[in-house]
């Protein structure tokens, strides 16, 4: 009668299927680190590609261009509320200056980082003075003739209260070599510039610095049936 092989283990049979069925368990745990190291991986390669493009979007914003919302009406009829606004800012930024006229974005002193669009009126050079309650700019200018004449220009004669405070009148001012007045075209409905040298100095504004202005308004983008270049 033949014995049963069956049930026979061959010598070393036994360890050997210990040392696989070892070997077995560790590429299945090593397959699962590998899993955690890959997600946590692909987690890093999100959060640096989201670094990368908030790094890139803030050096187009503080370097190249920006975009504006309109709010509030004291640049009507010039800008509208809720307008979009096209802003350059290296032109502003790494350019000689700011020239008469321009429209910009600009921050107020002790107002902290809050957007104002307001149009230059005078820059370094010019005179600003308030007489009888009306604020006047004064400048030099090229006439028809190709002739240099002096302008003195007021900015709000027709906002000016019968109410007005004699006290409130300052003599003639130079803007220094950094310093720009700026209004609201809108200017009977426009907190700017003019808000200087009052009775209330709480919520003065007065000529602001260039490092004030963020960039300069060159068109409307929005809505789409209004684009337009701004002047």
């Amino acid at each position: 009668m033949e014995p049963d092989k069956k049930n026979e283990i061959k010598p070393g049979e036994g360890e050997q299927g210990d040392r696989l069925s070892e070997l077995e368990q560790a590429v299945e745990e090593g397959g699962k680190k590998k899993k955690k190291k890959s997600f946590w991986r692909e987690v890093g390669e999100w959060a640096a590609s989201l670094l990368a493009a908030v790094v890139v979007v803030l050096l187009i914003q503080n370097f190249l261009f920006t975009l504006i919302r309109v709010d509030g009406h004291s640049m009507d009829d010039t800008l509208l509320d809720g307008e979009r606004l096209f802003v350059t800012v290296a032109d502003v930024k790494f350019g000689s200056g700011v020239d008469r006229g321009a429209v910009v974005i600009c921050h107020y002193p002790n107002r902290g980082r809050t957007f104002f669009v307001k149009r230059v009126v005078a820059v370094p050079g010019d005179t600003v003075y308030r007489e009888n309650g009306v604020t006047h700019v004064v400048y030099e200018a090229e006439n028809a003739d190709g002739e240099t004449v002096t302008i003195d220009e007021p900015l709000d004669a027709e906002f000016v209260s019968i109410f007005y405070n004699p006290e409130n009148d300052y003599e003639p001012y130079v803007l220094g070599e950094d310093e720009y007045f700026v209004v609201g075209d809108n200017r009977g409905n426009s907190h700017d510039s003019r808000d200087w040298n009052d009775s209330d100095p709480s919520e003065d504004v007065g000529p602001i610095t260039k490092d004030m202005i963020v960039g300069r308004v060159r068109c409307v983008i929005w809505p789409f049936d209004e684009i337009r270049s701004v002047e």
